[in-house]
């Protein structure tokens, strides 16, 4: 995301972390998250050797071009079970390479927690000791904003959310590989374009990936208000907006009207 250089603020809850100001990198980490009260594993456990057995599966699956993986490994208490999702528009070997460097790092950032989640703008990991498949999940999550103000703000809300509103239905009709959808829009008195896109865990049924796309853009008001850019990202799905292409116009297929 185009953002200008800020502090970090974080407020911290036994739920979500809301991750107001962020500066990085697209190639850098976003957030990650590891839950404490979920069990722990230890390095020579069955548990590990399971998750890294699973994940290691995720990257090396060359037959997968549609960026979303899901999968257990093991039995009983050491069985592991993990979820990956690329965005919509990157290519498969950007994504299997995203998913790889996800694994290292957060293997490193939650050495021993049985839980865990990391995002970075190409692709998000997440497993877990229990299943974590065909159920939409909004916590933990967090946001994002560019600190540059719109010029017209009513304006800009307006139109903002019917293309949000359009994304959102033909991101939800997708299917068990893909629920993606990217477009821009423009506003008429000040000649703004902005751009957006949207995408759900297609494992999500139509109504599970419209209910969390509608609960995260619920949120703009309160982490993105009069923002020429922002974002709210959970596990199910997430949604982000700007005042420029950030997305592979390329790849995108256009909206109906």
């Amino acid at each position: 995301m185009a953002m200008l250089p800020s502090k970090l603020l974080f407020f911290f809850s036994p739920v979500f972390i809301h991750l107001l100001v962020l500066t990085m990198a697209q190639t850098n980490l976003l957030q990650h998250f590891c839950i404490e009260n979920h069990g722990n594993f230890s390095a020579n456990s069955d548990y590990k050797s399971n998750l890294d057995r699973l994940i290691s599966s995720f990257s090396s699956d060359t037959n997968n071009d549609y960026g979303f993986y899901t999968g257990s490994f093991g039995e009983n208490i050491d069985k592991a079970y993990a979820i990956s999702l690329c965005r919509g528009d990157k290519k498969p070997e950007t994504c299997r390479s995203c998913i790889k460097n996800s694994s290292q790092v957060l293997s490193q950032l939650c050495p021993n927690q049985k839980e865990a989640y990391i995002w970075y703008d190409d692709c998000m990991l997440r497993y877990a000791n229990h299943t974590i498949f065909n159920s939409m999940e909004f916590g933990p999550y967090f946001w994002m904003y560019n600190p540059v103000n719109v010029t017209d703000e009513n304006e800009f809300n307006e139109v903002l959310n019917a293309l949000l509103g359009r994304l959102i239905n033909f991101a939800a009709l997708g299917d068990s590989r893909r629920k993606f959808a990217a477009g821009n829009a423009t506003a008429e008195k000040s000649q703004q374009t902005m751009y957006a896109l949207v995408q759900c865990t297609p494992d999500l049924t139509q109504q599970q990936c419209s209910d969390c796309l509608n609960q995260a853009i619920k949120l703009i008001p309160t982490c993105c208000s009069k923002r020429q850019g922002g974002r709210v990202v959970s596990p199910s799905c997430h949604f982000r907006y700007e005042k420029d292409p950030f997305y592979d116009l390329a790849s995108t297929s256009p909206l109906p009207p």
